[in-house]
């Protein structure tokens, strides 16, 4: 009597991207992120306009990344527990719709006002939409995520070159009024689709029994990082268009343009970035990019024309290669509270926390000097290199099964 072979079980079979729900979550997160990045191209219009000091009109861009990011680990925190849907959707129309009320403010207050209410709306989209994303990613998160987050970055960008192209036809602050045309588009899209990026919740006693304890530490730490990353980024943004105008010469238009490329470039970077870190890992994927981030500004400031503008171009395509990656590396350092942990590394680190490093960064331009504040801005990426070194290596947030994401 022969003995009986036992086959061994067959290798679990790699769970798939639902690419069309990032689609939608992606084409929601770039009219979502067009409103943000639109600011900094306006700063120099609405400085004019009310005579504003650089404090005043670095706080533009602060009043927008404060609204957008303060409550945003609220919303995370409700997302964790009820899936909200209507979040996506109507984020999206309350973001573009407060920025095209921007460009009707009759003073100063009104339109920080105006602001801030699009600043909402980026708040309730970030955390469920990263959420849902995630669990769609499949397998392969950082890659999965970065489709997603592409769209918020290519956002970004198109945010300023959409400026530079009306301001020719619309001649003053009313061109916001051209960024609630694709608002009401995405929505209505969004609010077609939602059975599509609609994903349940696991329940709080479930997720816990399945997912490791949540790395605190490694969560605190990484937020430091990426507040570094962003005060990088949002100085740039901020600073770089009045230095590009006064001490290079550039019009309104051409800073424009340069803050599309910038922005552009970083879209590009996250895709990169993370298809990088899928191969070697999140930790090391930002230990060995964040410090070239450093050489790339100072060859901006130190050499002029084409030159110059290559450089910062590609300072931002290397900034933003960690984005999807370190949001990621939140949810798996808080594997079962993934909204909340979107909310904190997208809300507060990626956004929120520029207005921190623009309440230093505005006030030093004033006192010391544009160029003096850029040079700080350099060392920044240098710091947070530093401390990615002391990063925990994170845990592994397990793919949704596929009747879920059905």
């Amino acid at each position: 009597m022969g003995t009986e072979q036992v086959r061994p079980a067959p290798p679990p079979v790699p769970a798939a991207a639902d690419r069309v729900g990032l689609a939608l979550l992606g084409a929601g997160h770039f009219v979502i992120d067009m409103t943000v990045g639109a600011i900094p191209a306006f700063i120099p219009v609405f400085s004019d306009l009310f005579d504003l000091s650089d404090t005043r009109a670095s706080m533009i861009l602060g009043a927008s990344v404060v609204s957008s990011s303060a409550i945003q680990p609220a919303f995370g925190w409700l997302a964790d527990r009820r899936s909200s849907t209507w979040f996506v959707w109507g984020g999206v129309l309350v973001a573009a719709l407060g920025l095209a009320l921007a460009g009707l403010a009759g003073g100063y207050w009104l339109l920080l006002a105006a602001i801030v209410g699009s600043g909402l709306g980026v708040a309730a989209f970030h955390p469920e939409a990263a959420r849902v994303a995630n669990h769609l990613a499949g397998d392969r998160k950082a890659t999965g995520v970065a489709w997603f987050s592409v769209g918020g970055n290519l956002g970004f960008a198109a945010g300023p070159l959409v400026a530079a192209l009306f301001f020719p036809l619309m001649a003053d602050q009313r061109t916001t009024l051209v960024y609630l045309v694709p608002g009401v588009a995405v929505c209505l899209l969004l609010l077609a689709t939602a059975d599509r990026i609609r994903h349940p919740v696991v329940p709080p006693a479930a997720a816990r029994a399945s997912s490791p304890r949540p790395h605190v530490p490694g969560v605190t730490l990484l937020v430091v990082v990426v507040t570094l990353r962003t005060w990088t980024q949002f100085g740039v943004l901020s600073i770089g268009p009045l230095f590009l105008q006064d001490a290079r010469g550039l019009t309104t238009r051409e800073t424009g343009f340069v803050v599309f490329a910038f922005s552009l470039a970083g879209a590009l970077g996250t895709v990169a970035g993370a298809m990088m870190a899928d191969r070697i890992g999140g930790r090391a994927m930002l230990v060995a990019t964040t410090p070239v981030v450093a050489p790339l500004l100072a060859a901006f400031l130190l050499t002029d024309g084409a030159v110059s503008l290559v450089a910062v171009t590609a300072a931002g395509f290397v900034l933003l290669a960690s984005f999807s990656v370190t949001v990621v590396m939140g949810q798996e350092y808080l594997p079962h509270r993934l909204a909340l942990a979107a909310g904190l590394m997208i809300g507060f680190a990626a956004i929120g926390s520029g207005a921190l490093g623009l309440a230093w960064i505005g006030p030093l331009a004033d006192l010391a000097g544009r160029e003096t504040a850029l040079w700080a801005i350099v060392c920044l990426p240098l710091a947070a290199t530093a401390l990615s070194l002391l990063l925990p290596a994170p845990y592994r947030v397990p793919a949704a099964p596929a009747e879920a994401r059905a």
